[in-house]
């Protein structure tokens, strides 16, 4: 009897034990997870990814500590408002040609549509999975999935752009709903959603994971940080990219938009090179506020368990090709800075493999140790991550087109772009109405752009080749696009050939 009674308490015990040492095992492999989110920053601009003339030594930290893509890029858009898009990818995975009007292009719409949608967020998956889910910052496609991924919002901007002092925003809790909105006129925006991701990280008990969306609206203009940062970046300490044009080479869609208004035709070396300093003063400024973050996440205890993630929205021109902003397909408005630091990721490794920006749902899932959903269009890069000989893409595509009512001085804005890039070489396709011009650039050779290879002797097999894999990867995107067609056919009843 008493032999039962020694081996009932030693199972009793065991169970205890195995049960402890599950759910030790249960929170370590629920990491938390910080997402720090940048608006209009393009890649290149930060020292630790070669850019000797922006300050950026808290994001360096992330990329020494960390794994960082050479190679991200975002899909592209179907509207100048390029953030919108490209925020509602990232959210749900899906790209933009399956996802609703009233999401990506919410200000379309009446107030009480923008933003309904049916599709699953990340940020709703991870509630689902026990997380406790905060966000700060830009909220750019309605209210709707802030109330359904959110625990709880602290300065919440809902809209695409503002100004960065007195900047309107309102806070949100699952359990009090929205606050009112109020606006604090002495704090510069990166400031104040760093204030709020410090509060929570300092109320945050940990007895739950917990994911934090904190998505800055700088540096989007207009370009305004406090005066130390600006005085960093005179333009005799600012130089003009390699290929700076006065104009563009050719007639594109969304030339007069409100981006490219923001300096004079023809573009003015003096003109351009202020607005990059005050672009770097802005990167700077949001740089600070990050390390305020990072050092907070570190003060609560949690740094060891927590992913951070870091990236841009969106690329921007300011300048190259003769562009200001991000309405076009080439490298500088595509690609993106894309950083992954934490526990069990590499340090100071890049990858030089094709992802996607919205790459990130099903990653942080495998990460994070749960199911990728089936609505994922993308792909999951976590392998990459650990392996730099392994790829998810041979091939990576990209497509933009101006909105159906855009118009500078009553004169239509038509037309768009779809590009493709497989290995080096990068072919991009430009309509305007029923003319059509073609590009093709070896990246190895020409990362900037500016030697078109599309007349050479040698080009035309490349040519074919990265046309038909361009075709393919619309096809598997469901992207309406008409390569034949005036203005890819994007604007009348035409329908999708097969």
């Amino acid at each position: 009897m008493k032999l039962k009674v020694f081996f009932g308490i030693l199972f009793i015990g065991q169970l205890i034990v195995s049960s402890c040492t599950y759910k030790e095992k249960t929170k370590e492999s629920k990491p938390n997870i910080l997402f720090l989110f940048t608006d209009d920053q393009r890649y290149g601009t930060m020292g630790a990814l070669g850019n000797n003339e922006v300050k950026t030594p808290n994001l360096d930290k992330l990329v020494t500590n960390g794994v960082s893509f050479n190679n991200a890029y975002i899909l592209g858009a179907p509207h100048a408002a390029v953030c919108s898009p490209s925020r509602a990818m990232l959210m749900t995975g899906v790209h933009y040609f399956s996802i609703p009007g009233n999401v990506h292009t919410a200000w379309a719409y009446p107030a009480k549509e923008r933003g309904k949608c049916d599709l699953l967020t990340f940020p709703e998956y991870f509630r689902q999975h026990g997380y406790t889910t905060f966000t700060t910052g830009k909220q750019h496609n309605g209210k709707d999935w802030i109330e359904r991924g959110f625990v709880k919002g602290k300065a919440l901007f809902l809209g695409g752009m503002s100004t960065h002092f007195g900047l309107a925003v309102s806070d949100f809790d699952s359990i009090n709903g929205w606050g009112e909105n109020y606006r604090n006129k002495e704090k510069y925006s990166s400031e104040l959603f760093a204030d709020a991701a410090i509060e929570f990280l300092g109320s945050e008990k940990q007895e739950k994971p917990f994911l934090m969306y904190v998505s800055f609206t700088a540096p989007h203009d207009p370009r305004t940080a406090p005066d130390e940062y600006h005085a960093m970046y005179s333009k005799a300490n600012v130089s003009l990219p390699p290929n700076f044009m006065p104009e563009h080479p050719f007639p594109i869609s969304n030339s007069k938009i409100r981006d490219e208004l923001l300096a004079g035709f023809p573009r003015g070396e003096e003109e351009v090179k202020k607005h990059i300093g005050d672009y770097y003063a802005m990167i700077t400024a949001t740089d600070h506020h990050i390390g305020r973050i990072l050092d907070a996440l570190e003060a609560s205890g949690n740094k060891e368990h927590t992913i951070v993630v870091f990236a841009g929205d969106n690329g921007l021109a300011v300048g190259q090709h003769g562009l200001m902003g991000k309405q076009s397909v080439y490298e500088h408005s595509v690609k993106i800075p894309f950083v992954f630091c934490g526990k069990s990721i590499p340090k100071g490794e890049k990858r030089e493999a094709f992802v996607y920006l919205h790459d990130l749902f099903p990653t942080l899932c495998n990460l994070s140790g749960l199911d990728i959903p089936t609505s994922i269009q993308t792909r999951d890069i976590a392998p990459l991550i650990q392996d730099s000989s392994l790829s998810v893409r041979e091939s990576i595509y990209f497509a933009y087109h101006s909105y159906k009512k855009d118009t500078y001085k009553d004169e239509p804005q038509l037309g768009g772009h779809r590009a493709v890039r497989k290995g080096n070489f990068k072919l991009i396709i430009s309509k305007m109405g029923d003319v059509t011009h073609k590009q093709l650039f070896n990246l190895k050779e020409d990362p900037l752009e500016l030697n078109n290879l599309i007349n050479d002797a040698g080009s035309k097999d490349k040519i074919t080749e990265l046309e038909s894999e361009l075709k393919k990867l619309m096809d598997e995107a469901k992207d309406p696009a008409i390569l034949a067609a005036p203005d890819f056919g994007l604007y009348s009843e035409t329908k999708r050939l097969n």
